[in-house]
């Protein structure tokens, strides 16, 4: 029997991956022609990283409708791997669409990391009984089951540390081997502008040529290893397939959309829509490089190790000779990576590096912010680092978000009903760097310990003036004053600025950083004023102070507490954020 099924798993993949007709591949799409350009291209050597189109993701709402137009008009295959997927809006409406595909002929294989995707059996027992075209693997499932208990999670903890602490956070979806979209996006309404609270800035990429071959070889390498278990092999799935004791989903009414997806659903099928959006917005990259860290990330002992993709874009990075434009939601250098950028700085002193990430405000996580806000006088005052910190209410709000005011009216709705949740804002959660108005990235990797040593991580390496542009400018605008604080050196006499400086250098040598006043502060432009560098002779002049939180709410909160109680400690726990 095991057999039996390892030859039809076989058949089935060299069946979705085997050269098919140009015209066999999305004749319905407006894709069709740059599907059918591609066909003819070489198949082999190096060319994979020449012949390619991309096109940048920004808008959330554009990035679902791509992904529900290209799973509908897929005549092969689909393959997605995620960190998260989540039982909600967005996250129903994508198994819907993945259900019909397969029903359609089209073989749909999934992984999801189990750590944080939705721990629900009866979904998983309902997605790998529904069709035999569609299969859903979780990576590293704790206690063999979808729903341990807090008892068995822990275990797996105390026992499995480092195992349990390896996630694979890669972001792709790959369809029939010529498409693709990789990036910052996991499956849950938050990541496509569907949600009540927080709703993430985000940045996908869409590309489509022969590099999209190395993206179906790094998903079966995920596939095909020990880690990636599939949901008939999970205790508590299996039991419910057992006895059939499960809800099903007959029709698309059963998902609870809620009225979501109206307009999207008639745009994705739209041919005059699709190619308006993003056929005619393609860009053919010089160089397109997709790179990957394996499974399992590396084989050290400690919280360390590295992996192949840190490594390539340290020596891409490395590269950089007059500017460098990074995005990343989260800011926590590790000692390796301060001196690597101090030798960076070394070399080339006059290289001006721009960093947009969130504020106390917009951030997700208030543990890695806390370590950011505890480093920052090393990024300011030793590397020289321009930090810009996202507002959660930026003044484009609405062109980012234009979800915004329907989400708002649903949270208020939840309001009344005596629920307590924030009022949606935005926070940015786009992973990207720009070197020399030349070379682009974009992919899953954020700029802390736990990408570059932990967590499996993906994406593309573009090198191509277009797209460097069209990346840098949608980076800096999240930079401009009226979208972002300013972090700068507290403005005290000299005397006083070095006393606290040397103190402060030395609290955070320690595991314990106690030392109450921070180098840095954030600033706000002056109404009247123009923008300018930070270090500018003029800054003091056109910035004022906005206070250490500023969009806090006024008085001591909970939060406001934690961040200062997680600054303290996190020396201590910098490798795992």
């Amino acid at each position: 029997m095991i057999r039996f099924l390892a030859i039809t798993t076989a058949l089935i993949y060299v069946f979705a991956t085997a050269p098919v007709l140009a015209a066999d591949l999305y004749s319905t799409s407006p894709f069709h022609p740059v599907v059918a350009a591609i066909k003819k291209l070489p198949h082999r050597g190096s060319v994979a990283t020449v012949g390619n189109h991309v096109h940048i993701l920004n808008d959330g709402y554009q990035a679902l409708l791509l992904r529900v137009h290209l799973i509908r008009n897929a005549t092969r295959s689909i393959r997605i791997q995620t960190f998260i997927w989540s039982n909600d809006e967005c996250g129903r409406l994508l198994m819907y669409e993945l259900i019909e595909a397969a029903r359609r002929g089209v073989c749909v294989e999934i992984i999801a990391d189990h750590f944080v995707s939705a721990k629900d059996p009866e979904v998983a027992a309902f997605l790998a009984t529904v069709h035999p075209n569609i299969e859903l693997k979780h990576y590293r499932p704790a206690a063999a089951r979808m729903k341990p208990t807090p008892l068995q999670v822990l275990g797996d903890t105390v026992f499995k540390f480092r195992q349990t602490n390896q996630r694979m956070h890669n972001k792709i979806m790959v369809f029939d081997n010529v498409i693709a979209i990789t990036g910052g996006r996991n499956i849950e309404n938050s990541y496509f502008h569907y949600a009540t609270s927080m709703n993430f800035k985000d940045r996908d990429i869409m590309v489509a040529g022969p590099v999209v071959r190395r993206m179906t070889q790094s998903f079966r390498r995920y596939w095909d290893c020990k880690h990636a278990v599939p949901s008939r092999e999970l205790l508590d799935v299996a039991k419910l397939i057992e006895t059939g004791d499960f809800r099903r989903y007959a029709a698309r009414g059963d998902y609870g959309f809620h009225g979501f997806f109206v307009k999207l659903d008639r745009e994705a099928s739209d041919s005059v829509v699709i190619k308006r959006q993003f056929v005619d917005r393609l860009m053919a990259a010089d160089i397109v490089e997709f790179i990957a860290d394996k499974p399992g990330k590396n084989r050290a002992v400690h919280l360390r190790g590295s992996g192949e993709i840190t490594e390539r874009l340290k020596e891409t990075i490395a590269s950089a000779r007059r500017s460098l434009v990074i995005q990343s939601p989260y800011l926590v250098i590790s000692p390796r990576g301060m001196r690597i950028f101090r030798t960076l700085k070394k070399r080339q002193p006059m290289l001006r590096i721009q960093i947009s990430t969130n504020s106390y405000a917009s951030t997700d996580n208030i543990a890695a912010y806390s370590a950011n806000y505890r480093l920052r006088p090393d990024y300011i005052d030793a590397l020289n680092f321009h930090v810009y910190e996202y507002m959660a209410h930026p003044a484009d709000l609405l062109r980012v978000f234009p979800t915004y005011p329907q989400m708002k009216q649903r949270a208020e709705s939840l309001r009344a009903e005596g629920k307590d949740v924030r009022l949606p804002f935005l926070c940015i959660h786009g992973k990207s760097f720009v070197i020399d108005d030349h070379i682009a990235y974009v992919g899953s990797y954020n700029l802390d310990p736990r990408s570059a040593n932990l967590n499996t991580e993906v994406g593309l390496l573009i090198h191509d003036a277009e797209v460097a542009e069209a990346l840098c400018r949608d980076i800096r605008n999240d930079m401009k004053p009226e979208n972002s604080w300013v972090i700068g050196r507290r403005e005290m006499p000299l005397e006083l600025q070095a006393l606290n400086g040397m103190m402060s250098g030395l609290s955070r040598l320690g595991p314990l950083d106690v030392w109450p006043v921070q180098n840095t502060t954030s600033f706000e432009l002056i109404p009247g004023k123009t923008a300018v560098q930070p270090g500018s002779p003029k800054f003091y002049n056109h910035y004022r102070d906005a206070g250490e939180f500023p969009g806090a709410p006024p008085g001591v909160s909970k939060k406001a507490i934690l961040t200062r109680l997680y600054k303290a400690v996190s020396g201590v726990v910098v490798p795992i954020l």
